[in-house]
């Protein structure tokens, strides 16, 4: 029920509406709203639909998340049943706003504001692992991803990922941009931007994987000269995800204030903006390495900071 609530909470953060706004729009009381993302108990379907079709998400796939949560919730379940339920959009599925249109959450998913990437893989793989580089003290600020899939079905031919890049608050520029380079392991077949702060890449494989099949491969993810880049990187798995190596170098002029680890956190704490768990120092040429094993898909793990400067 807490996830469920923390990914209504994303949705409206990514829909951009208040409370207020969000209440008018599905005609129910501001106090019913918050109640639905609160997470001490599960919303009723009515609730919930209203909630997410006033926030321009995915109606059918919330219905069968619901659904999903709500059976694991019947007081005959067996005891020894306890697990965490993947949201449908891990299967492809979106659950953000539908109409290109519509506000979207904001390398940087991979990133959530500019910085996190959140991936949307594909049906048929998971990572085995995911190691990435953030470099802050380039121009213009770049990351290097390289990911090892493993196929899950036989005849896989392409791997689909996603990636957010949110705008950086004082970022008022018209456009919002993102360059993407795929530097081993296939032909990029596919680019394309659906939403301001959304970007989706196809990779053609040089040749089909069998089930069980590894395969590896790089991308480079540019920043445009220029634009800002919002304060943070985080994986949001949301397929099966083993191991994620994350390492952020920045510049010894422009130290931040404050730079924190989030593991295992819910999106709508990355909107937050505040440490919120253990607090890190860069070593002596400004980097800072952190690892995660076994990650709950839905939830966020990289690092945060302030924007500061120590000269």
């Amino acid at each position: 029920m807490r996830e469920f609530a923390f990914w209504l909470r994303d949705l409206r953060n990514r829909s951009g509406l208040t409370y207020t706004q969000l209440a008018r729009s599905a005609h129910y009381a501001t106090s019913t709203m918050q109640d639905a993302a609160a997470g001490q108990r599960l919303p009723t379907l009515k609730v919930v639909k209203a909630f997410v079709t006033a926030c321009s998400g995915n109606l059918a796939a919330w219905e069968a998340y619901w659904s999903q949560i709500r059976r694991l919730l019947d007081s005959d379940l067996p005891p020894e049943i306890s697990r965490s339920v993947a949201p449908p959009w891990a299967n492809g599925a979106g659950y953000g706003p539908s109409a290109p249109g519509a506000a979207r959450q904001a390398p940087g998913r991979a990133a959530a504001e500019s910085g996190q990437p959140a991936f949307d893989d594909s049906e048929g793989w998971y990572v085995e692992s995911f190691s990435a580089l953030l470099r802050l003290d380039t121009e213009p600020i770049e990351a290097v991803e390289q990911r090892v899939a493993v196929a899950t079905v036989d005849g896989l031919s392409e791997l689909s990922t996603s990636i957010s890049v949110p705008r950086h608050p004082e970022d008022s520029a018209p456009t919002h941009r993102l360059n993407v380079e795929l530097l081993h392991g296939g032909s990029l077949e596919l680019r394309e931007q659906p939403y301001e702060s959304f970007f989706r890449n196809v990779i053609a494989l040089p040749e089909p994987l069998r089930t069980g099949d590894r395969h590896e491969y790089a991308l480079r993810l540019r920043i445009p000269p220029g634009q800002p880049m919002a304060t943070h990187y985080v994986h949001v798995p949301l397929r099966r995800s083993d191991y994620f190596d994350l390492r952020v170098r920045f510049s010894l002029r422009h130290l931040p204030r404050t730079i924190w680890k989030l593991s295992g956190v819910p999106p709508a704490v990355i909107y937050e903006r505040n440490p919120a768990s253990e607090t890190m120092r860069p070593d002596r040429f400004g980097e800072v390495h952190v690892t995660f094993r076994d990650l709950r898909p839905g939830l966020g793990y990289g690092l945060m900071w302030q924007d500061g400067t120590t000269a």
